[in-house]
């Protein structure tokens, strides 16, 4: 049975496939028939940004602030799943990432000319399983929003 992913919006389709290896310095997206989406390695500012968001959403998690958490989310995500369903869907499917603080990240890539952009993130829950996700995030007026997260993944044992 397939997990709830978090945002279903049309850009979190667009997520390009991961790969063990660096980021290619260039990964061409199609977006319509006309419009190509070109990822290229986040600029510091972009990637700084993208990290702030995730950590203030993961630290409202961590408070138990849902609807701080929510605020993280982009227009479009927000416009397109309630509060309520936000709840369920990180309790049904992202329960570790609630309790994570040390979130590592990895593989910032984005086109700023869309405002579209993704970010891999891996962090250790209890000090020993080692999780990954890959978020898709969005530029907007309050800055990077959380468009998504593609489903959590139990990848290894760590500390």
């Amino acid at each position: 049975m397939n997990e709830p992913e978090l945002g279903d919006s049309d850009v979190s389709e667009q997520t390009p496939p991961e790969t063990d290896s660096e980021p290619e310095a260039e990964t061409e997206v199609e977006q319509s028939p006309t419009e190509t989406i070109e990822l290229v390695e986040c600029g510091q500012q972009d990637q700084d940004q993208m990290e702030s968001t995730i950590d203030s959403q993961t630290a409202s998690f961590a408070e138990g602030d849902f609807e701080d958490a929510y605020s993280y989310a982009s227009p479009s995500f927000r416009a397109n799943v309630s509060l309520n369903a936000f709840i369920q869907i990180i309790n049904g499917s992202y329960g570790p990432l609630i309790s994570s603080s040390n979130l590592q990240y990895s593989n910032c890539v984005a086109d700023a000319d869309f405002g579209l952009g993704f970010i891999d993130v891996r962090f250790t829950q209890s000090g020993t399983e080692v999780y990954a996700l890959k978020y898709t995030l969005v530029a907007s007026d309050e800055g990077w929003r959380v468009d998504g997260a593609g489903n959590l993944e139990a990848i290894g044992q760590g500390t």
